[in-house]
C-alpha cells in the first residue's frame, strides 16, 4: 500500500470521525430542546401558545324596531363600536416600537384624537389594569364609535386594537309615544314595550374566534364566525301623527288646569289602540330627565276609584237585565239611605222628578242606588267582569295593573251601594277606555290590542294571540244607553261639548282620590274625566281624557274642553263625515201630566 493511500485513508476517517461527532451533537442538542420544550418548559409554553390561539370575540345582533302602524320609527338601534384591547400586548409608552408600528404613547394620542378621549386618562387606564393583571387580555378603551370613527381607528393597524359591533338605541320621535316604547338600560329593557316585547326585539349574539401572533395580529386564515341574529321589529296600532297631537292637548290643558297629571286614550271601535297620551311623559333617549312616576304609562298602571264615569255600566247592566226602563219614572231625593248605608248626590236639592235616563244624564248617585234596588250583585259583578274589569287587558304592558273588584257575596252595605258610581272598585284608564268600546261595538268587547304584530329579521310576521271578542250586553241595550249619553253632551250645559253636525255619546266623572294607605278620601285630590263615543249612528272611535287633581276647576267640567278638541282632531284627520240621523228624543223628567 502507497504511503498517497493510506493518507486518504487517514483523512477520510478524521472526516468521518468529525461528522459522526458533529451529527452527535446536533442529535443532543435537539434532544435537550426537545427535552427543554416537552418537560422543562412544556406548562410555560404550552400557556403561551393557549393566549396565541383561540381568542373569542362577542359578536352583538341589532335589536329590531318598534314602529306605528304606518311604519313611522319610534325605536331602532344604530351601528356603534366598541374599541376594546388587549393590555398584555401593549408596549412601554416610552419606548418606539420597531418595525414601523407605532408605539403604544403614540398610539394612545392617535386613538384620543378620533375618540376624544384624553391620552393620559387611557394610558393610565391601562397601567392600572396591567397592575391588577399583568396577562389581563380584554379592557374597554372607549366606547359607542361611529362609523367614521370606526374607520379611522380601524385604519391605524394597531394590533393590540380590536372593534367589535354594539348597536346603540336610538328613539327618533324623542317623546312621541315615549310612554308607551319605553328605554333601555345597559344591558336590559326597563319599560314599555322594550320590555314587554323582549321576546320579539331581542337579538342572539354570535362569536367570532381567531388565531394571533405574538404581537397579538390575527393570523390570516384563521377567523371563524358563528353570525349573530338580529331582533325583530315590533308594530304597534298606534298613528304616531295623532299620538303627538293628542300628546299635545293632554300637556296644553294639564298645565291650564294645573293638574297633577293627564291621560288621554284614542280607541277604534275594534279594540285597537289609535293613541295614548300622557303629562308629563318620558323621552326614551334621556329617560332621568323625568321624574320616575313620569317614565311609564299611567293608562295602563294607575288603577282609581273612577266615580261616576262608571255609572255607565251600571246602568247598561240594569236595562240589560230588564230592571229598568230609559223612560221609567223616580222621584229621587239628594240622599238615599238603605240598610244602614247612605250615598248622597255632589249637591243639595229637592226631590227630582227624573226618568231613568234622567239619573244617568244628571249623574245621580241616590238615583242608581234607588234604581238597583232589585239587581243581585253576583249578576251585577259579573257584567262588570265581562266589561274587563278586574282582570289585565290582553296588551301584558308592563306594571299595567288590574284594579280591584270586591267579591259581590262579601259586599257591605254600603260598597253595594257606591260600586255602582265607581266607589269601592278600582280600574285603569285603559280598562275605562275598553269597557266603552263594548258599548261602541254593539256591546260586545273585545280585547285591547297595541301590538299589531312581530316581524322577525328573516320576514317571517306573528300576530298576537288575542282572546275572542264578549258580548256584554245585548246590541240593543248598547244602542239606548248610547243614546241616552248623548244628552250629557247637550243638554249638561257646557257650550263646548257639542259639535254641530255629530252625534256624540258621552259621560263625565269627578272622582275622590283615596289615600294611599287606605285611611279614605284625600279631599285635596280629586279626578276630572269624560269618555264618549262618536259618531253615535256609526261609531268608530272611543275617547277618554281624565285629569287628576286640577286646581282651576276641579269638577267634570273641566275636562270637557279637552275632549272636545280631541274629538275635533280625530274629524278633522280622519275626515269623518257628520252624523246623518236625528239624536232620539229620551225624556230626563216626567211630571203628572207626563214627560
Amino acid at each position: 500500500m502507497t504511503v498517497a493511500v493510506k493518507r486518504r485513508r487517514s483523512r477520510t476517517a478524521v472526516r468521518t470521525t468529525i461528522v459522526a461527532i458533529l451529527t452527535f451533537a446536533l442529535l443532543a442538542t435537539f434532544v435537550v430542546r426537545l427535552a427543554d420544550i416537552q418537560v422543562v418548559r412544556a406548562e410555560a409554553l404550552n400557556a403561551e401558545a393557549d393566549g396565541r390561539r383561540g381568542v373569542s370575540q362577542t359578536l352583538f345582533g341589532t335589536r329590531g324596531q318598534i314602529t306605528d302602524s304606518t311604519g313611522t320609527v319610534l325605536a331602532e338601534s344604530v351601528d356603534r363600536w366598541d374599541l376594546t384591547i388587549s393590555p398584555q400586548y401593549t408596549r412601554d409608552p416610552g419606548v418606539e416600537a420597531e418595525d414601523d408600528a407605532l408605539s403604544v404613547r403614540d398610539a394612545l394620542v392617535q386613538i384620543s384624537a378620533i375618540t376624544g378621549d384624553d391620552p393620559h386618562d387611557l394610558q393610565a387606564r391601562i397601567y392600572a389594569e396591567l397592575e391588577r393583571n399583568a396577562e389581563s387580555d380584554y379592557m374597554m378603551l372607549s366606547p359607542g364609535l361611529d362609523a367614521r370613527q370606526y374607520e379611522a381607528v380601524r385604519d391605524l393597524g394597531i394590533p393590540w386594537v380590536y372593534l367589535r359591533l354594539n348597536p346603540q338605541r336610538v328613539y327618533p320621535s324623542g317623546s312621541v309615544a315615549g310612554n308607551l316604547v319605553g328605554f333601555m338600560g345597559q344591558s336590559e329593557a326597563l319599560a314599555g314595550i322594550e320590555r314587554s316585547q323582549e321576546e320579539c326585539l331581542a337579538a342572539e349574539s354570535g362569536e367570532t374566534t381567531f388565531d394571533r401572533s405574538a404581537d397579538g395580529t390575527p393570523i390570516p386564515g384563521s377567523v371563524v364566525t358563528d353570525p349573530a341574529v338580529d331582533g325583530g321589529t315590533v308594530g304597534l296600532t298606534i298613528d304616531a301623527d295623532v299620538q303627538y297631537q293628542v300628546q299635545q292637548l293632554t300637556a296644553q290643558y294639564t298645565a291650564q288646569l294645573r293638574a297633577r297629571s293627564g291621560t288621554s286614550i284614542i280607541m277604534r271601535t275594534d279594540g285597537t289602540v289609535v293613541a295614548i297620551a300622557e303629562s308629563p311623559t318620558v323621552d326614551p333617549n334621556d329617560p332621568t330627565a323625568s321624574d320616575s312616576q313620569d317614565r311609564g304609562s299611567r293608562a295602563f298602571t294607575a288603577a282609581y276609584e273612577p266615580g261616576s264615569i262608571f255609572k255607565t255600566f251600571s246602568w247598561a247592566a240594569m236595562l240589560d237585565l230588564g230592571l229598568i226602563e230609559p223612560t221609567q219614572e223616580l222621584s229621587v231625593p239628594w240622599v238615599y239611605e238603605q240598610g244602614g248605608a247612605r250615598v248622597r248626590d255632589a249637591h243639595s236639592h229637592p226631590v227630582e222628578q227624573w226618568t231613568a235616563s234622567g239619573i244617568l244624564v244628571n249623574s245621580s248617585n241616590s238615583g242608581m242606588s234607588s234604581l238597583a234596588e232589585g239587581m243581585d250583585r253576583v249578576d251585577y259583578y259579573d257584567y262588570l267582569d265581562r266589561f274587563g274589569f278586574g282582570e289585565q287587558s290582553a296588551v301584558g304592558f308592563a306594571g299595567e295593573q288590574a284594579g280591584v273588584l270586591h267579591d259581590p257575596t262579601n259586599l257591605d252595605p254600603q260598597t253595594s251601594l257606591t260600586s255602582l258610581f265607581g266607589q269601592g272598585l278600582s280600574a285603569t284608564p285603559m280598562q275605562l277606555a275598553s269597557a266603552y268600546q263594548a258599548m261602541a261595538n254593539g256591546g260586545v268587547h273585545e280585547p285591547v290590542q297595541l301590538i299589531s304584530g312581530c316581524t322577525s329579521a328573516d320576514g317571517e310576521v306573528t300576530s298576537p294571540e288575542l282572546p275572542e271578542g264578549q258580548r256584554v250586553v245585548s246590541e240593543q241595550t248598547a244602542n239606548r244607553t248610547l243614546e241616552t249619553l248623548e244628552h250629557v253632551v247637550t243638554d249638561y250645559g257646557y257650550e263646548t261639548f257639542p259639535i254641530e253636525g255629530y252625534r256624540i255619546a258621552a259621560k263625565t266623572g269627578t272622582a275622590q282620590m283615596a289615600y294611599a294607605d287606605g285611611s279614605g278620601y284625600d279631599p285635596n285630590r280629586m279626578m276630572i274625566s269624560v269618555a264618549g263615543v262618536f259618531p253615535v249612528d256609526d261609531p268608530q272611535f272611543v275617547v277618554l281624557t281624565l285629569f287628576d287633581s286640577p286646581q282651576t276647576n276641579r269638577t267634570s267640567g273641566g275636562a270637557i274642553p279637552a275632549f272636545h278638541d280631541m274629538v275635533n282632531l280625530l274629524i278633522r284627520h280622519y275626515d269623518i263625515p257628520p252624523s246623518t240621523t236625528p239624536a232620539s228624543d229620551v225624556p230626563l223628567e216626567w211630571t203628572a201630566d207626563g214627560p
